[in-house]
Formats: structure tokens, C-alpha cells, sequence
């Protein structure tokens, strides 16, 4: 899904207003080539991606606003070379003016691409309060001022009473030219989804893989003249990273998807013994829902069954293999399983065994299901953990309160008084 227009406009606005005015003025040659192309990749991106901060920090790694505006520079030099007329008369002072009004002229955009966030965050915004988390994201994301300052300094030294070459040397030579694409900013991109991925710990493999992007980068920029990493090699070694852990990553989303969509089907098959399962999601919204509720009993044991089989073809591993697994045990120490220790425990001892085709729970196992759904011991009493490390990472990033500002929401977990989960003594009775 495309990126929205309320976010991609007012980055984009600028590079399609300067290259609309290049075009009005009938400008041709291999840097409006140049110039265009990279306008048309950063338009492609926008179309191909669907995360904002993912299309800032491709857009960046490959250089295209550099890119851009190198071209542009060289777009307006060219023009203005051609109004001095031949070689002969041509004064490189003006191409040098030239030059530095380019950069002049990107500084003004990057500050319009920013008041032009802002106003469509008035726009969009149903509140006050709304318009406040809105501009405090912008502020906080927002990292133009970085490259401002290397073109600040780029347009000073082009005004010290320095010639053209002087000034392109020293460009080079300093590093300022790939300062203003933005390497800090890429390393700041870097950092903020390091601390994403180990708030939301979605797997070993996504930590690992957003490690070694900033490992990679640091490895880069202390190879680097001015410690600025080259962009394409910073891009092309992200891709390897991407490319390494893509297989490890599509394995345990597999896995874990399996095994949560199992232990989902065996608990709703029980609870559909219960005496009072039409007061309960997702039967209670129905009319008429004791049929449903039969159904749910009679065919949830084969949608196991053949879940399983195809668990054990996929990935070799059968019911039991699922809590002495990697995944299973990531979600347990990380706060991520929704159910108790006990409820655990008594799926698989007590009511897997008799979760076969044709097959009900005794009475016995009902009562205790029900005794469980009735005192809240279903649940997990240390689940806000998770959902606390995540709020923790955003207010560290956009300012304490930020989260419950942005979502005004309250988490009352309620009272949930089954015991923490204990893998020391978790208890699989394997039949």
C-alpha cells in the first residue's frame, strides 16, 4: 500500500517544484536527466512503500535528494554558463554563485518541506490534543536541521572570496558533499528501529538483523574519510543483512503462526462446552448461536488433527515439540503469551487428550474450564510487561506521556490472579 499523500506530498513537493521550474525553462541535458531520474525513484518508493520512516531512510541510503540536488546545481550552472555566452567570455564567479543560491534554494525547501508537514497536521488533526502529538512527532522525526547544517556550512566557505575549483576541491576534500546527504540522519534512522525492534522483540532474528544495519554503518563511516559513509555501500551492505536473516525470519513468523492458530482452536473448542458459551465472543453477538456452538464442538478436533499433520510436514514437529521451541519460549519471556501458566498447562494435560474427532470433554474438564473463566485464571498476570517496554521506548523518543497523549488510552489490566509463568516448572505431561 502506497505511502499516504498526507506524508509523501510535503517531502516531495519541493524536488517536483524545483524540477517543474527547471522544465518551464526549457532546460535539457544529461544533469535534467539526472535530475529527473532521481525525482522519478523517490516518486517509484513512494508508491512501493507503505512505512513512512522506511521510505525516509531508503531515499537517504540511496542518495537520491543528493543526487538530486547535485543535479539540479549542475542544471542551474549549465544555464547559466549558457547566458554568458562562449567559453571565452564565461566568468566562473557566477558559477560559482550559482552554485551556492542552489544550496540556498535547498535550505528554503527543506524548511517549506517541513512547514508543509505541519500544515497538513492542522488539516488532518480532530483536536487540539491531536494537532500537539502531530507536531511533537514532526519535531522529533524531523532531522532536516542535520543537513541544513553541512549545507550551512558548504554556503559559507562558497561565500569566504574563494574561486570555483577552490571550492569544489575543498567540498570534496572536506566531505561536505556527503554531510549533506544526510549520514547522520541515516545512523539516527538506524538507532530508532534498533530501539523499535528491541521494544517490540518480535523475534531474535529482527533484533539481530536491525543490530548489525548499525554495526554495519559505524564498520563503514570508521572506513570513511570524515567518518561519512559511502551511500550505496551503506544500501548494499543493508540488503545483505535483509538477504541473511530473510529465511531465519520467515521460519519463526511460520512456526509461531501455526502453533498460536493450534492452541487457539483447542480453546475456543473448550470453551464451547461451556454451560453458558452463548455469553461469550464470538457467540454472543449471534441470534441464535447454540448451533454454532455444536459445530464448534464437532469440528474443531479434525481442524487440529489436519492442522498438525500439515505442522509436522512443514516443520517436523509435533504438539509437544511446539513448548520445547525457540518461539514458544520467546513468547513466555518476553511477556507475550496472552494466557496463565495454568491455563497452558491444562490444554495440553487435560484437554488435548480429548480433543479428537467425535470426541467432547468430560464433565470434570468442563468444570474446571469453566471454574478458570469465571475466576480470571485464563489470563496472563504479567502480559502489561510487554506493552509497558513498548510505551517505555516511545516516550523515551518523543517525550514522557507521549504515548498515553497519542492514544488516550488508560490500561487497566484488571485483577488476574493466576501465578507469573515459570518455564523452571511448567509441566507437560506428554501421552
Amino acid at each position: 500500500m502506497p505511502i499516504d499523500d498526507m506524508y509523501l506530498n510535503p517531502m516531495l513537493d519541493p524536488f517536483r517544484n524545483m524540477a517543474k521550474d527547471c522544465q518551464e525553462k526549457g532546460y535539457t541535458g544529461e544533469a535534467m536527466e539526472k535530475m529527473m531520474a532521481a525525482l522519478q525513484r523517490m516518486e517509484q518508493l513512494g508508491q512501493e512503500e507503505s512505512d513512512i520512516g522506511a521510505y525516509s531512510g531508503k531515499i537517504t541510503s540511496e542518495g537520491l535528494q543528493m543526487t538530486f540536488s547535485n543535479a539540479y546545481g549542475e542544471v542551474l550552472s549549465n544555464a547559466a554558463k549558457s547566458e554568458q555566452g562562449n567559453a571565452e567570455d564565461y566568468d566562473d564567479a557566477a558559477m560559482l554563485k550559482t552554485s551556492v543560491d542552489a544550496l540556498k534554494n535547498a535550505i528554503v525547501e527543506l524548511n517549506r518541506a517541513k512547514d508543509d508537514q505541519m500544515a497538513e497536521a492542522e488539516k488532518h488533526a480532530k483536536d487540539k490534543t491531536a494537532l500537539e502529538v502531530a507536531q511533537n512527532e514532526i519535531d522529533v522525526l524531523n532531522k532536516n536541521d542535520v543537513i541544513i547544517k553541512a549545507i550551512q556550512e558548504l554556503i559559507d566557505y562558497g561565500e569566504s572570496g574563494v574561486n570555483l575549483p577552490t571550492f569544489l576541491r575543498v567540498q570534496m576534500e572536506r566531505g561536505l558533499d556527503k554531510a549533506m546527504e544526510g549520514s547522520t540522519v541515516v545512523r539516527d534512522g538506524l538507532i530508532y528501529s534498533q530501539g523499535w525492534a528491541e521494544a517490540c522483540r518480535i523475534s531474535p532474528y529482527d533484533i539481530a538483523k536491525n543490530n548489525e544495519k548499525l554495526a554495519s554503518f559505524d564498520n563503514l563511516a570508521s572506513q570513511a574519510k570524515f567518518e561519512v559513509p559511502d551511500s550505496l555501500q551503506v544500501s548494499l551492505a543493508e540488503q545483505k543483512i535483509d538477504h541473511k536473516h530473510t529465511p531465519d525470519i520467515a521460519k519463526w513468523d511460520g512456526i509461531l503462526d501455526a502453533w498460536e492458530r493450534i492452541m487457539g482452536l483447542l480453546a475456543t473448542w473448550s470453551y464451547a462446552h461451556m454451560s453458558f458459551a452463548d455469553k461469550i465472543f464470538p457467540w454472543d453477538a449471534m441470534a441464535n448461536p447454540w448451533p454454532d456452538i455444536q459445530r464448534t464442538k464437532d469440528i474443531y478436533p479434525g481442524q487440529i488433527k489436519a492442522r498438525l499433520q500439515i505442522f509436522k510436514e512443514n516443520f517436523g514437529m509435533d504438539f509437544y515439540d511446539i513448548f520445547q521451541h525457540e518461539t514458544f519460549k520467546w513468547k513466555v519471556e518476553n511477556y507475550q503469551i496472552d494466557d496463565s501458566q495454568l491455563w497452558f498447562e491444562t490444554m495440553i494435560n487435560v484437554i488435548y487428550p480429548q480433543c479428537k474427532p467425535g470426541n467432547y470433554l468430560n464433565q470434570e474438564t468442563i468444570t474446571e474450564v469453566e471454574r478458570q473463566w469465571k475466576g480470571n485464571l485464563m489470563v496472563n498476570p504479567e502480559r502489561h510487561k510487554d506493552v509497558d517496554r513498548f510505551i517505555s521506548f516511545f516516550d523515551s523518543v518523543f517525550g514522557a506521556g507521549a504515548f498515553a497523549k497519542k492514544t488516550r488510552e488508560t490500561y487497566d489490566w484488571g485483577d488476574r490472579p493466576a501465578e507469573p509463568w515459570n518455564l523452571s516448572n511448567f509441566n507437560v505431561q506428554k501421552v
